[in-house]
């Protein structure tokens, strides 16, 4: 990525439809990226070099809270620089890196030796998690002071969850008085004891579910314990409605925020019919009741953002039956294209609020990014809303494969992604090219 000592060059974006609705911005305007950071928003602005961006809508760059880069462990599938290549392609300029890695991001050194690594490999802002507890067991917490100081950005048990309610209330306070957020994936495994959705879809495929309560127990747990201990609480991919709810009515009680999925969003259990574990992830595709529920509660503001939980996987796992294959898919590059078309074109979501879910709202938890404010750090996205594509193994930048929209036509793309305010990602140099 462009380091702050890279001195970049003065740039000019011009004639891009600007759209930031945390600074209010929307019409059609030029932009100035000065050392890095965002200096000047106007009309009829020049500089010694100037990108012709008319057509294009200029957003906020995105930021995914939630992604796993399998970095430790399983480069095969996905490393820094393909992961974040995957993220610039998909218009993200801030990454949170899960730990969930083989080892886990367990111990201090591993999370210094990873900033490392990401200061030199990754394309993208990307933040390194830290595990709550020791190897993700839910046994005995992490060193939590130290990790910080090691650059850990947050502790999180995702990936596993935390099965004994008195290990996460004191890992929250630990948390709390480390100052790190915690961020987590809630799932009861008394409950979760099948690989989809216990609906009817499941029955009618003959596999074996899990119930929605699974997911709603552990939230419920995880809320109240924050509300209790005065953590900073991140609750993730939150699928079902009642867990949706759960997240409302604690907003005012806890310190917690809340993010959705584009694909809980955008898909639902009937693709287990289909019986291809392509379509396996955790917490699963759930009925189009939840699917809705969730999708009024991010409309509304309940839940506060979009986040991809890209979860690559090698071929060999996932083109399997459904009960053996591995839960994830692939998020990254598709994430705003889906959301635009299922969403945004349809009429059930502004753009302007999925820019703020996707841009401004997670831009602001991480605290760095999601805003063209003057003298915000200079990273965009361009976006070209009235292509259409369909997504392939050959469109595809990752080192995985396994997108639920595989062969699916999607409308909006990016087409160039500015970090520190040098392009990160250009996809096509004849509409995203820089004229000196």
């Amino acid at each position: 990525m462009m380091r702050e000592d890279s001195a970049p060059t003065e740039l000019v974006i011009r004639q891009a439809h600007i759209l930031d609705p945390g600074s209010g911005l929307d019409g059609v305007m030029d932009v100035r990226l000065s050392s890095g950071r965002i200096s000047e928003v106007g009309e009829g602005l020049h500089g010694p070099r100037e990108l012709d961006a008319e057509g294009l809508h200029l957003f906020p760059g995105f930021v995914d809270v939630h992604a796993h880069w399998r970095t430790p462990g399983r480069e095969d599938e996905e490393d820094i620089e393909s992961g974040s290549a995957a993220a610039a392609a998909g218009g993200f300029t801030g990454v949170v890196m899960m730990p969930n890695t083989d080892p886990v991001v367990d111990r201090p050194v591993m999370v210094s030796g990873l900033v490392r690594r990401v200061e030199r490999e990754s394309r993208v802002r990307a933040r390194v998690s830290a595990a709550l507890h020791v190897g993700l067991a839910g046994e005995r917490l992490t060193e939590m002071r130290l990790l910080k100081e090691a650059g850990a950005f947050c502790v999180s048990d995702d990936g596993l969850g935390t099965a004994s309610a008195g290990v996460l209330r004191n890992g929250m306070l630990y948390a709390h008085s480390a100052g790190l957020p915690v961020f987590l994936h809630c799932e009861d495994h008394t409950l979760a004891t099948g690989v989809v959705h216990d609906g009817v879809a499941a029955s009618l495929a003959g596999l074996p579910g899990s119930p929605a309560s699974a997911e709603d127990a552990a939230t419920a747990t995880a809320l109240i314990l924050a509300a209790e201990t005065g953590a900073k609480v991140h609750i993730t991919h939150v699928s079902t409605a009642l867990s949706a709810a759960l997240v409302g009515f604690f907003k005012e009680r806890a310190d917690v925020t809340a993010d959705t999925t584009p694909h809980h969003l955008t898909l639902t259990d009937d693709l287990v019919s289909t019986l291809e574990g392509l379509y396996r992830v955790n917490p699963p595709l759930r009925p189009d009741g939840d699917r809705g529920g969730v999708e009024a509660a991010l409309r509304e503001g309940i839940l506060d953002f979009v986040a991809t939980d890209h979860a690559p996987h090698a071929s060999e796992e996932k083109e399997l039956p459904m009960e053996e294959a591995a839960p994830g898919f692939l998020g990254h590059e598709t994430a705003f294209a889906a959301l635009y078309t299922d969403l945004v074109l349809t009429g059930r979501l502004s753009l302007t609020r999925l820019v703020e879910t996707m841009s401004c709202a997670p831009g602001e938890w991480v605290g760095e990014g999601g805003s063209l404010r003057i003298g915000a750090p200079a990273d965009l996205t361009l976006v070209d809303l009235s292509e259409e594509w369909t997504v392939g193994r050959e469109t595809l930048i990752s080192r995985s494969s396994n997108s639920p929209y595989l062969g699916r036509t999607l409308t909006g793309r990016v087409v160039g992604t500015i970090v520190g305010g040098e392009p990160v990602h250009d996809r096509t140099g004849a509409r995203f090219g820089v004229r000196a």
